[in-house]
């Protein structure tokens, strides 16, 4: 575990190509069983790249993505999480971030709750430290 991801607000969680080329991505994460964790759309491009190649760096960055020089590049090991445990995290997260979350994500899911209409499948990521 870090000091500075235990902190952070944003993290650029980059993965690789299957040519080897980095996609950073800007994520919330909470920490979870002994890593770090988030939450993403199952059939996002982020989940596909991890199912290839489970390594990954992570970095503290701002909401945009970017990073300041001279910022620590943790690397690290990924996986997708099966179904069940992604509301855990969920959980987690919306600990974390409850004021900024509610504001996002709450009205969607009361909209949903009312509609009975369930949501895209979800996917959690977690991801332990070198």
């Amino acid at each position: 575990m870090s000091a500075d991801l235990d902190a952070a607000k944003y993290v650029s969680f980059t993965t690789f190509k299957r040519d080897g080329s980095p996609v950073a991505t800007a994520v919330w994460l909470a920490p979870f069983e002994g890593g770090y964790a988030f939450t993403t759309g199952a059939d996002s491009y982020k989940v596909r790249r991890l199912r290839n190649n489970p390594a990954v760096t992570v970095a503290v960055c701002d909401v945009r993505g970017r990073v300041k020089p001279g910022t620590t590049t943790h690397t690290g090991r990924a996986e997708v999480l099966d179904p069940e445990t992604s509301a855990q995290v969920e959980a987690a997260i919306k600990r974390k971030y409850l004021l900024a979350w509610s504001v996002m994500f709450g009205p969607v899911h009361v909209a949903r709750k009312v509609l009975r209409r369930p949501g895209p499948p979800a996917a959690a990521v977690k991801f332990v430290l070198d």
